[in-house]
């Protein structure tokens, strides 16, 4: 048997922005799809309003829509929030 040394540890393949970010999108996708769910059921009293501005339609896009911008600005200003806060991390492994 030999010893493949051309492929990298997978600790350098998977690094934690990448899993961090492939998260991220995952949950704007479950959100997306639950939002289309609510559009095709759609309750009554569901008029979804975009950052208390942009009236959008009760429909399954429209639902759709309002869960992937609010769910995706609201982890986003997270993460980015921790990505700026880690530069200042003195026990950072690099």
């Amino acid at each position: 048997m030999t010893v493949n040394t051309d492929r990298q540890p997978l600790s350098e393949r998977v690094a934690g922005s990448r899993v961090v970010l492939a998260v991220y999108f995952a949950v704007l996708g479950v959100a997306g799809t639950m939002g289309a769910l609510l559009g095709y059921v759609n309750p009554e009293g569901m008029d979804p309003t975009l950052f208390f501005v942009i009236d959008l339609p009760a429909s399954p896009l429209g639902m759709a829509t309002f869960g992937v911008v609010t769910v995706g600005a609201g982890l986003g200003v997270l993460l980015l929030a921790v990505r700026y806060v880690s530069r200042y991390d003195e026990s950072r492994i690099e």
